[in-house]
């Protein structure tokens, strides 16, 4: 059975402001500010990671998304090794050699893979040469 786009299904439109499916709720800039809107007044009908999962790229774009790196704070220097900003997996090699398969497999749920790597400042998407520092585990 295919999933088929919440806002698809309302008939939001996919160009313009984006808006709330349930509610009608225009969002200035982009999707700011969906996340407490959603988890204050939808969350008892849908959790906001499946109202997100359910959108169509269409609809998802716009979203505003913050370097999920620079957010848990792992370093930007070319001495750094890459590292998944969820779960602190190290990537050895040249640069990120892995990160597709390994986030398809553990985050898919978090956000799709090309919304990952879109995501990622331009620091922490270029290649780094591995080293014997990264963050801790318990530190995410």
């Amino acid at each position: 059975m295919a999933r088929t786009c919440l806002a698809c299904e309302k008939g939001v439109p996919k160009r313009g402001r984006r808006r709330c499916p349930l509610c009608g709720r225009v969002f200035r800039s982009g999707w700011e500010g969906v996340v407490s809107h959603w988890k204050a007044r939808h969350q008892a009908e849908m959790a906001y990671a499946r109202f997100w999962g359910s959108l169509c790229r269409a609809h998802r774009a716009g979203h505003t998304l913050e370097c999920p790196s620079c957010r848990k704070g792992i370093p930007r220097t070319r001495r750094w090794p890459r590292q998944c900003p969820e779960c602190a997996q190290v990537f050895r090699g040249r640069g990120w050699s892995g990160i597709e398969s390994h986030w398809r497999a553990e985050h898919g749920d978090v956000m799709a893979y090309e919304d990952f790597l879109a995501s990622l400042c331009p620091a922490h998407r270029g290649g780094g040469k591995p080293g014997i520092d990264y963050l801790p585990l318990g530190d995410r």
